[in-house]
């Protein structure tokens, strides 16, 4: 972990920890949790609370009468809701900036994100796994190291020769800073207190070689990256999308084995569209 050390030092001139946001998470994992205390720390940040009910108000979470207050929103929605919502609202502000290096305009990496985390939520809502809101955060921060890594491989890639073609972003970045973002992610989110839960299935997001431990989260992280890089959502509206599901099972033969997924899968997708849609209104 030195050469990612390296990246973190200094971490909060560019993704400034979401203080707020990781105390609620906290505090939801707290049984004797009280609404109104929760309720009161969201309030010290006006800008988290305003994302919050916009989060809590759109396709993925919506319901048919609108969440007006933070208290009807945790009453409404549950603790578990409001961990993905609290982490959701906090995530917009550490990813909307340009990717230049990844070549994603402002507003991509967020998009891409967003759309990872919903897609993993529904994936792990069929597999019945335990752990939907750590599942739904690992894949909502699944890229924040690229925030890290931006400028240092612009930099490299500017004052180095590159002798070879790159498979892809994690050989460039391997190439050039002997790292890359999986790994610069983890240890960034380990430096904030996450549990291994969030942080492993991060590390391991773009590896074939699963982890010794939390291997259905690191699963569902993977294969729901994977979906939405071959869907190609960056930033355009979910309508301008078409996938098809049996040719995707047809060409993608060694995607990890999750529960309940290739028989469902055409419905898993279609719930993800709909509640992908309106993720424009959340930035």
């Amino acid at each position: 972990m030195d050469i990612e050390k390296k990246y973190i030092t200094n971490v909060d001139n560019l993704v400034p920890r979401p203080d707020i946001a990781l105390d609620v998470l906290n505090m939801a994992h707290d049984q004797n949790c009280i609404i109104s205390e929760m309720a009161k720390k969201i309030e010290t940040d006006p800008s988290l609370t305003a994302n919050m009910l916009r989060v809590a108000n759109s396709a993925y979470f919506g319901h048919m009468r609108e969440i007006t207050s933070l208290k009807d929103m945790i009453i409404r929605l549950g603790l578990e809701s409001v961990k993905m919502i609290a982490i959701t609202s906090a995530s917009v502000g550490l990813m909307k900036s340009p990717q230049e290096a990844y070549n994603m305009e402002p507003g991509s990496l967020w998009y891409h994100s967003y759309a990872t985390a919903t897609m993993a939520a529904t994936i792990a809502e069929y597999a019945k796994a335990e752990e939907t809101s750590a599942i739904y955060t690992a894949a909502l921060l699944h890229d924040i190291g690229k925030i890290l890594l931006n400028r240092p491989l612009q930099l490299e890639s500017c004052n180095r020769d590159t002798p070879r073609k790159f498979a892809d972003f994690i050989d460039l970045e391997e190439y050039m800073l002997q790292t890359n973002h999986a790994k610069v992610g983890m240890a960034l989110l380990k430096s904030w207190g996450l549990p291994d839960n969030i942080t492993i299935p991060i590390g391991y997001h773009h590896s074939t070689m699963p982890p010794d431990t939390d291997i259905m989260n690191y699963k569902i992280v993977f294969l729901a990256n994977f979906l939405v890089e071959s869907i190609g959502i960056r930033s355009i509206a979910p309508d301008d999308y078409m996938f098809n599901v049996q040719e995707f099972l047809q060409q993608n033969q060694s995607v990890p084995e999750v529960p309940n997924f290739q028989e469902n899968m055409e419905t898993i997708i279609n719930i993800f569209f709909t509640r992908f849609n309106g993720a424009t209104g959340l930035i």
